[in-house]
């Protein structure tokens, strides 16, 4: 039988429509013969976004409490922002990169923000970083005194955590601090020690720069004190051998003297050449010339094309091989004025040929193959000829007297 029928619609309190139920519990019930599906279908329904490949449609309900369909992406889709309008997140979240790189690209040119998805390499400035962090221009840091010098001393509750706060910058591997029960250090370590910490002394604010080797030795320092500081405010740069023992430094002692020392007694500066020239040398220039302003001053001896400064038992505090030339030559030795004294012997002309005839030279003065073999002493050499000078003197004061008794006697003849 055929007939048709008007739709009716329960307006009675706790009337309920059952579909596939004879007992609904709510004022509309769906029961589906089939697990699984709600046995509802809705057709020709319409909303704002229309239906594509990648995206589906979510039952939802507007403002006015009307079902409608809104679009929704879905997960296999190509995404292109994260975000479509501003939004905080609650809580920690991962985010897995599936070997995709993550690229942060601003407006302003060479400005990117790079995470390759591979590698883990992040670009600041570029988008192909070759470290674990690539930074294309300058890095800004600010100190801790620079954003917190209000702060007291009072701050710190011990050294270990007044070190940990002065720590501008550190890099490279970490390893124990010495110096500091439970602080650390790496390879790199850049120090602000500001004097507004009861730490240190008003006048001892300094910062320190070190370079540490994986065995925990210091082999640089470099250190400075403001002025009125430690020595009148020093500045020093060390260079440690492996075991920590110093081998170069250059520094001040805040009034202007500067020094340099390299107390290892086997030290050695070369200019012009390199540390194996020279062996045996503490300073040795290979090229060109020294030239030395001041005064050149030793406790030892000085040698000039010759090493040697020994000669039989005599020790020479100058040693020359060559020729040696000088306006001036100053030697300071004993003198022949004792020939004059009266108790001096003058010996006679007969015995002065006996001694040439004998000797083949004069009495007091060396021989040739003497002075071939030995030298001769410029002082003692002057003073025995100035002896022989006086001597011939005396004998020529006796001789002008024999000349004029014999020129009375002839006369008076």
């Amino acid at each position: 039988m055929i007939g048709n029928t008007q739709n009716t619609f329960p307006t009675g309190v706790g009337t309920n429509v059952g579909i596939g139920t004879t007992s609904p519990s709510t004022r509309l019930q769906v029961t589906s013969a089939t697990a699984g599906t709600s046995g509802v279908r809705l057709t020709n329904m319409t909303s704002a976004t229309a239906v594509t490949a990648v995206n589906g449609k979510a039952l939802s309900v507007d403002a006015s409490g009307n079902i409608i369909l809104t679009p929704v992406v879905n997960s296999s889709s190509a995404v292109t922002n994260i975000y479509s309008v501003d939004g905080t997140l609650s809580a920690n979240r991962n985010v897995t990169m599936n070997s995709k790189n993550l690229t942060f690209s601003p407006t302003a040119a060479n400005s990117q923000f790079f995470i390759n998805g591979v590698s883990g390499d992040i670009g600041i400035g570029n988008i192909l970083p070759t470290a674990k962090l690539d930074v294309t221009g300058s890095i800004k840091s600010k100190t801790l005194w620079a954003t917190n010098t209000a702060t007291s001393a009072t701050s710190f509750a011990s050294s270990l955590d007044f070190l940990k706060n002065s720590n501008v910058f550190s890099a490279g591997y970490e390893m124990a601090d010495a110096g500091v029960s439970g602080a650390t250090r790496r390879m790199f370590n850049f120090y602000d020690l500001h004097a507004w910490s009861s730490e240190i002394s008003a006048n001892d604010d300094l910062f320190i720069m070190n370079v540490i080797d994986r065995s925990n030795t210091e082999r640089l320092t470099f250190y400075g004190h403001k002025a009125g500081g430690i020595s009148n405010g020093q500045s020093n740069f060390i260079i440690n051998d492996k075991s920590g023992a110093e081998i170069f430094k250059l520094g001040d002692n805040g009034s202007n003297s500067i020094y340099l020392q390299m107390g290892k007694s086997d030290s050695k500066f070369v200019v012009g050449g390199y540390g194996d020239y020279g062996v045996g040398h503490k300073f040795v220039v290979k090229d060109g010339s020294a030239l030395i302003d001041g005064n050149i001053l030793t406790n030892s001896n000085v040698g000039i094309g010759s090493n040697n400064f020994t000669d039989g038992t005599d020790t020479y505090r100058l040693s020359v091989k060559g020729a040696v030339r000088a306006d001036r030559v100053r030697v300071y030795t004993t003198w022949a004025d004792y020939v004059f004294n009266k108790n001096y012997h003058l010996p006679s002309l007969e015995d002065v040929e006996q001694h040439i005839k004998d000797n083949g030279h004069l009495k007091d003065i060396p021989s040739a193959k003497e002075v071939e073999a030995n030298g001769i002493e410029l002082g003692e050499m002057n003073k025995l000829l100035l002896q022989k000078i006086e001597e011939l003197t005396l004998y020529m004061i006796e001789m002008n007297k024999e000349i004029i008794k014999l020129k009375s006697q002839i006369k008076n003849n």
